[in-house]
């Protein structure tokens, strides 16, 4: 396999297009390029497409919902914002007593150690680069429908070497496959839980067992977007594997319960060697800016205002699921701020015809289906994606 990467292109193109700066179309390329000599999916192409979707919302008549990004759209919080403005002073400094202070409030969160924690730009930064990792030492197991199963294609065909399990009926990870799959080869297992596009949650004990058998073999990466919306995220989450020296590696965002998705902060939690391994492909925590780690801090500790949060998005949630049933369609059980449910026409021609009412909404194809994905937002935004449906739909 072709591994050479300039660290310098690597931080300049990479990390900085992961933290939301713009980039011209030479960076951007330069970066695409040093994807395809690794054979990782091309997150350019993929912001690409997102960067479309935005302008076609934006060139809507009336812009009523945007529910196709998974994000919160009641954050972030007021004492982060206060955070934010408190620090901007600062912002000639850099960052490192703010993130010092960020990463021992994680470690004391989830009671490890504060070398167990890594910071980056948003989890996007940390996946990345655990997927770079992964590839210099062999295959990266994943389920057949996740967050990066449809992303790791390129036009020019190349691919990282993957080797993709089928969900079970249920639209589960089908652990007890994925374990028996497992050889020399295999460097790295990605279970993304609650799962992206389906929302559906694996049992916390399966989980765990499955990490206490498979991680001495290869590292698992268990991608934890999403789990503030499970039942019991403290018990829910794999963070035990942590505190048990396991080989495991957790990624964890800000971008949902708290509202981040703009300010960028995201954290791996893992055993300090493994994060050492992975420091040779990201920042590290130094593209994480002093204003967003402190606006980090403060969100953290407010507890009533995650709270108000899960209130509003579980009340979102049934308002859509109720509205889905009274129209005929079923859907995924979602532990996750999004909703996925099968839809009787091409995804393509749903987005177009919901774009056209204001609403985006995000669609896939998999199990010879075509899906629809809904974000949850408020109840204002669930009513107009009710209406842009039914419209859609007749």
């Amino acid at each position: 396999m072709s591994f050479i990467v300039n660290r310098r292109d690597w931080l300049k193109s990479g990390l900085l297009a992961s933290s939301g700066l713009a980039l011209g179309s030479a960076t951007t390329a330069q970066a695409s390029t040093a994807y395809s000599s690794l054979g990782i999916f091309d997150v350019y192409a993929e912001r690409e497409r997102e960067i479309v979707q935005e302008a076609l919302l934006a060139a809507a008549p009336q812009v009523r919902a945007r529910l196709s990004s998974n994000e919160n759209p009641w954050g972030p919080a007021p004492t982060a914002i206060k955070a934010i403005a408190d620090n901007a002073p600062k912002a000639f400094l850099y960052a490192g007593p703010v993130t010092a202070e960020l990463k021992k409030t994680i470690a004391g969160m989830h009671g490890v150690t504060p070398d167990q924690v890594m910071l980056g730009a948003g989890s996007s930064e940390l996946l990345m680069a655990s997927l770079l990792l992964a590839a210099t030492k062999g295959k990266v197991m994943m389920a057949e429908t996740c967050y990066i199963s449809g992303r790791d294609a390129r036009e020019d065909g190349a691919t990282m070497k993957t080797e993709k399990v089928p969900l079970t009926k249920d639209y589960q990870y089908d652990l007890e496959a994925m374990a028996t799959r497992v050889n020399s080869e295999t460097s790295m297992i990605y279970v993304c839980n609650p799962n992206n596009p389906t929302g559906v949650m694996l049992p916390s004990a399966k989980l765990k067992s499955f990490c206490d058998s498979v991680s001495p073999k290869a590292t698992v990466l268990v991608d934890e977007a999403y789990i503030d919306y499970a039942p019991n995220p403290a018990t829910d989450s794999m963070v035990e594997c942590i505190r048990k020296g396991q080989n495991v590696l957790i990624l964890r965002t800000l971008s949902k319960l708290h509202g981040f998705a703009g300010l960028r902060i995201g954290y791996a939690l893992g055993q300090p060697a493994l994060l050492k391994d992975l420091r040779k492909f990201c920042s590290g925590g130094f593209t994480v800016s002093t204003t967003s780690a402190a606006a980090a801090v403060a969100s953290f500790k407010d507890k009533a205002f995650q709270d108000m949060v899960l209130k509003n998005t579980i009340e979102s949630k049934k308002f859509l699921c109720d509205s889905l049933t009274s129209m005929g369609y079923s859907y995924l059980p979602s532990s996750a701020n999004f909703v996925l449910f099968p839809i009787k026409m091409k995804g393509p021609m749903l987005l177009q015809k919901m774009m056209a009412e204001g609403v985006s909404v995000k669609s896939w194809f998999f199990d010879q289906q075509h899906w629809c994905r809904v974000s949850i937002g408020t109840m204002d935004e669930m009513k107009a994606f009710k209406d842009a449906f039914a419209k859609s739909v007749s």
